[in-house]
């Protein structure tokens, strides 16, 4: 199966909540709320339902949440047999610290991935307003356009275009209140992550110089603009970024360099330079025409990539077939994986991950799940084989191979 956004649940027992702090009154003691934690994680709608109902607001970590982002968090969560099989943290990333999201994931024995969370590193002030923005409601949209439309581009290109581009001007954006100023640059945020249009990110950027005018950056912020510059190839601004925002905690971005001459719209591929240390990523055409070859569509962060590079190195034919036939490549994206590629491609020597250039140096993809495998002749793709289940796809790879006249 294709990756699930959710690889990895941590149960722990119930144990005493950490306290959201409340000043009593006229005994110079801060009295803590207890929060309700139940003994067994929350695994599906009727027990959060059950959980919702019973709990007062004040015992409840969910409650930290605004009412928009609280109801978009619950709304993402997905329930499997087993437990919870999928969320969205974007929501817990921009209203709470690392702490209290850790708290919060606790109901759904998920606080493993609040650990490295990009969340805030101070908790809102009081006077933070919780009240929707006229915004809330039109990021909601963009949100259904991202998830939900079958050509998610277009579709967000026309919501951001209806809602968000009338504020995306110099005398607009001073006269937002902050929850709308920070809705503005998220939904910029999200329409250059789905787009790599470089009109959003020019948004993007003004709308982070909105933010740090108000001092409302913090790590989210600093963290997303440090990625979309990064996706943009502008290593130098993101280096520049890192500087003034150290608490982003990114190691230093690589440096990036095309040496030889490469179209507009030809198909390139980042390279991590191997046998050294260097943070260096190099830029190479990429071939699609080639008589017989396997594009493998994989990352660095789905463990269904890893199984599938582990059972083919572990056939000696295969093996020798994708190092002398095949090209793993990781989405645009995971130029912000630097490390994690390098890492990938010291344990798998044959198997080397190159990262796109853009979404033109990879035209079959239609929809971003990993791993996929491209049987391709000339050009042409005459095969594929989506994802990489517990028994693995050996059988399936070996017919694709043949198709392309690569096994007999």
């Amino acid at each position: 199966m294709p990756c699930a956004t959710v690889a990895r649940l941590l149960w722990l027992p119930c144990l005493l909540a950490l306290p959201l702090a409340a000043p009593a009154q006229d005994t110079g003691v801060t009295r803590n709320a207890a929060l309700a934690i139940p003994a067994t994680p929350i695994t599906s709608r009727t027990a959060l339902d059950a959980y919702v109902r019973d709990t007062p607001p004040e015992n409840s970590p969910l409650n930290w949440l605004t009412p928009g982002a609280r109801r978009r968090f619950l709304d993402t969560l997905v329930y499997r047999e087993h437990g919870l099989g999928g969320m969205r943290l974007a929501d817990l990333r921009y209203e709470l610290t690392r702490g209290q999201a850790y708290t919060l994931l606790r109901l759904f024995g998920a606080q493993d991935y609040a650990i490295d969370l990009d969340a805030l590193s101070a908790p809102r002030a009081a006077t933070h307003d919780d009240a929707a923005g006229t915004l809330e409601a039109a990021y909601d949209r963009l949100l259904a356009a991202a998830e939900h439309a079958a050509a998610p581009a277009q579709a967000i290109a026309r919501s951001y275009a209806a809602d968000f581009a009338p504020a995306q001007t110099d005398a607009q954006r001073p006269a937002l209140g902050d929850r709308d100023a920070e809705l503005l640059f998220r939904a910029a945020a999200l329409a250059f992550q789905t787009t790599g249009r470089p009109d959003y990110l020019a948004d993007l950027r003004r709308d982070f110089a909105e933010l740090e005018r108000r001092r409302r950056v913090d790590r989210p912020h600093a963290s997303d603009l440090y990625d979309a510059l990064l996706v943009a190839h502008r290593d130098d601004e993101a280096r520049t970024l890192l500087a003034a925002h150290p608490d982003i905690q990114r190691s230093p971005p690589p440096s990036m360099h095309t040496f030889s001459r490469i179209r507009n719209g030809q198909p390139s591929l980042w390279v991590v330079t191997p046998g050294t240390r260097t943070r260096e990523l190099v830029r190479f055409r990429f071939n699609l025409r080639a008589p017989a070859q396997v594009i493998v569509l994989a990352s660095t962060g789905c463990h269904f990539s890893a199984n599938a590079a582990r059972d083919i190195e572990a056939d000696p034919l295969l093996r020798e077939l994708f190092r002398d036939h095949g090209q793993w490549v990781a989405p645009p994206e995971e130029v912000t994986a630097f490390d994690a590629v390098r890492d990938w491609n010291e344990a798998h020597p044959a198997l080397r991950l190159g990262i796109a250039y853009d979404d033109a140096s990879l035209p079959m993809v239609e929809r971003v799940e990993t791993p996929v495998f491209y049987f391709l002749d000339h050009g042409t793709v005459v095969d594929t084989v989506v994802g990489w289940p517990a028994g693995g796809n050996l059988d399936a790879i070996r017919r694709g191979l043949r198709k392309i006249d690569l096994l007999r």
